[in-house]
């Protein structure tokens, strides 16, 4: 009796742990064909036949793990106001707030199967699992309230037109709510008889509108008139007036390289390494080539301009037309 027992609770044991997982890493997932054979994430859709039954290279699931954004396993992920592209698993994980994209959510339930199926076989949940988790109206009670603080401070104001408020001595349509393309972002502006704000290297505007933005506690990362539309003619402002390029505008960006300086003497038209070759892990943008060829100020850079993808999506921040 006691050797039968003891099995049962081994056989227990056992599914157990099968149930758990069906893969010995979280990296990987399980084949279609088969219960026992595994391939990591990162392999799927890379050319190769991993699973030896081709699930893992099945075109019509290639068709939505890959995207033009980003590069094969990465996929563009909005939040907080700004765009970036972050593994699939991660943006599958992510939540409070999830990630705003065009990933299928089949891909989503596909991995938290962890088995790898054609994507018209996936069975999506008819109940959303967060509606048992509480009532949110409340939340967004509370966030109705925090943009209507905000709006006093972003897009009204007596002295200014209708979607616009006072900062310095400028009326500026701070559109927080927007998340569109840095065109798009322009053509906001146009629509409501404005343009993409540029200081024109004037560090008093600059100045006035960090401050605003920190004094009212912004989050929202914006898109500036700024733009590099050539190599000859560098950056320029869409009033047609060249960017200053570093301080006290440009962001600083952290490398996990470093690299040596150098600076040049045009007295003695001579170039030398900066403090004996010193390494530094530090770049300020704009890089060289660009990381992208439109000008932002966003809060991860604390409002500092750096060069983003223009296709990205941020906030228009407009000014209005001195003639209007």
């Amino acid at each position: 009796m006691m050797i039968h027992l003891f099995k049962v609770l081994l056989l227990l044991a056992f599914c157990s742990v099968v149930l758990a997982s069906l893969c010995e890493e979280s990296e990987q997932i399980q084949c279609k064909e088969s219960n026992s054979r595994c391939t990591r994430i990162r392999y799927i859709c890379d050319g190769d036949n991993d699973c030896g039954d081709n699930s893992d290279e099945n075109s019509s699931l290639c068709k939505l793990w890959k995207n033009r954004d980003c590069d094969r396993n990465y996929v563009k992920c909005h939040r907080f106001g700004s765009s970036s592209c972050i593994p699939i698993e991660e943006y599958c994980q992510r939540s409070d707030p999830p990630c705003e994209g065009d990933l299928d959510p089949r891909i989503c339930q596909m991995l938290r199967n962890e088995k790898l199926q054609n994507p018209e076989d996936i069975i999506m949940p008819t109940i959303r699992e967060d509606v048992f988790k509480g009532n949110d109206l409340s939340e967004t009670e509370e966030m109705a309230v925090e943009f209507e603080d905000l709006t006093a401070h972003t897009f009204v104001h007596p002295d200014c037109p209708h979607l616009y408020t006072k900062v310095g001595d400028s009326c500026l349509s701070i559109f927080f709510p927007g998340n569109v393309t840095w065109g798009e972002a322009r053509s906001f502006c146009h629509t409501i008889k404005g343009e993409l704000y540029s200081f024109d290297n004037d560090v008093t505007k600059y100045s006035a509108l960090v401050n605003h933005l920190k004094e009212h506690k912004l989050t929202t990362d914006f898109w500036i008139g700024g733009r590099m539309e050539n190599i000859t003619e560098g950056w320029k402002f869409v009033s047609d007036i060249s960017m200053e390029l570093g301080s006290p505008y440009w962001a600083v960006r952290h490398q996990t390289q470093c690299s040596p300086r150098s600076t040049e003497n045009e007295h003695l038209n001579t170039t030398r390494l900066a403090n004996n070759g010193y390494c530094y892990s530090s770049l300020q943008a704009p890089e060289n080539p660009p990381i992208g060829h439109c000008a932002a100020i966003t809060y991860n850079n604390y409002y500092y301009v750096s060069d983003e993808h223009c296709l990205d999506r941020k906030a228009p921040l407009c000014i209005v037309n001195k003639k209007d």
